[in-house]
């Protein structure tokens, strides 16, 4: 017990110092800006950091509940979101997402788990793509010549959970990263760690994750000048859950989760959500996002069925975007045997 308090203060003491570090970030700054000049607080930080689309949110039933799914995370989406909840997968569970993402450009994903003795192993992947557009430069600034540029990332995720004690699993994780972006790429790699933690309490629990913690990538496109170093997005993320009326596998159960996300690039961010389950087969979530530039509000909704030890379910969720380009539409497809 004292050796889980000490590993339990370290974390809260390195998150604390790594949010602190996100909350104010170093800057070099550009030609021409005033040293001592504050930029406009809506924009600290932005376009710091790179891999942009790991901070896009997988899984249509996070999605539909505000992204608020930390310590919620209870069956095979929880790889892309704390996966040390992957510890609930009970034998084999798989996932196969599609994301409608802004203008042309979308997201596939997919994620699998199996669980044997004490241990869990899952795979996930996300490729991204923008979709084509016109490429204009200095000489061509409306683009007339006609030629056409796009962007493409592709990510692959490795983690290992168990459980230390019946209340608490963890987790550890590797990334590859590959982003394409027209005739020139990069590549990398991060780490995730995270935990689940039961407080004996009702049904409250607790997570932490430290997601994205890679090295820096200096970019630099060939005949340009070089701009520094950018951070890969890294976040950390406290979260808390609990069911408000049942417990899981009834036949009606509410889940309210909510959670507390610092992110290297950004200020901090706010996510709450629910999910009402009905007859333990047809699911509605709600969630809101705060200190978003975009999405707001989500709703989404599930269903699911079981066959002896087998069981499948779809998830849809849809994103209000508070701005004039399209809201992000997500459906999910989930089994396990």
């Amino acid at each position: 017990m004292r050796r889980f308090l000490l590993v339990s203060a370290l974390v809260i003491v390195a998150g604390a110092f790594l949010a602190a570090q996100a909350q104010t970030p170093t800057y070099q700054l550009p030609p021409g800006v005033r040293a001592g000049a504050q930029p406009h607080l809506k924009f600290r930080g932005t376009g710091r950091s790179s891999f942009v689309p790991l901070k896009v949110s997988q899984g249509a039933r996070a999605s539909g509940m505000g992204d608020a799914f930390v310590a919620v995370a209870d069956d095979i989406n929880s790889m892309f979101w704390n996966p040390a909840g992957l510890t609930h997968v009970e034998r084999f569970e798989y996932t196969a997402g599609y994301t409608k993402w802004m203008v042309d450009s979308k997201f596939f994903s997919g994620a699998m788990a199996y669980h044997v003795g004490q241990h869990v192993l899952g795979v996930s992947l996300v490729t991204f793509s923008s979709g084509e557009s016109l490429e204009t430069t200095p000489t061509d600034p409306t683009g007339r010549l006609g030629n056409m540029v796009s962007a493409s990332d592709f990510f692959v995720n490795v983690a290992y959970a168990r459980k230390v004690t019946d209340k608490l699993s963890v987790s550890v994780a590797g990334k590859w990263i590959y982003e394409r972006l027209h005739k020139d790429h990069v590549q990398s790699a991060s780490f995730d760690f995270s935990s689940l933690f039961y407080t004996g309490f009702k049904s409250v629990r607790i997570a932490m994750t430290l997601r994205n913690f890679g090295k820096d990538q200096t970019v630099q496109i060939p005949g340009s000048i070089p701009s520094g170093n950018t951070a890969q997005p890294m976040v950390y993320t406290v979260a808390g859950a609990m069911e408000v009326y049942g417990k899981k596998g009834q036949a009606v159960s509410l889940t309210t989760s909510g959670e507390l996300a610092y992110f290297i690039d950004d200020k901090e961010r706010f996510h709450a959500g629910a999910e009402l389950w009905l007859a333990n087969t047809l699911a509605l979530r709600a969630g809101y996002r705060w200190n978003y530039y975009l999405g707001d509000w989500s709703v989404g909704a599930g269903v699911k069925r079981e066959f002896g030890q087998s069981k499948i379910g779809v998830d849809f969720s849809f994103v209000h975007h508070n701005a004039t380009m399209n809201s992000p539409i997500r459906v999910s497809l989930v089994g396990g045997f």
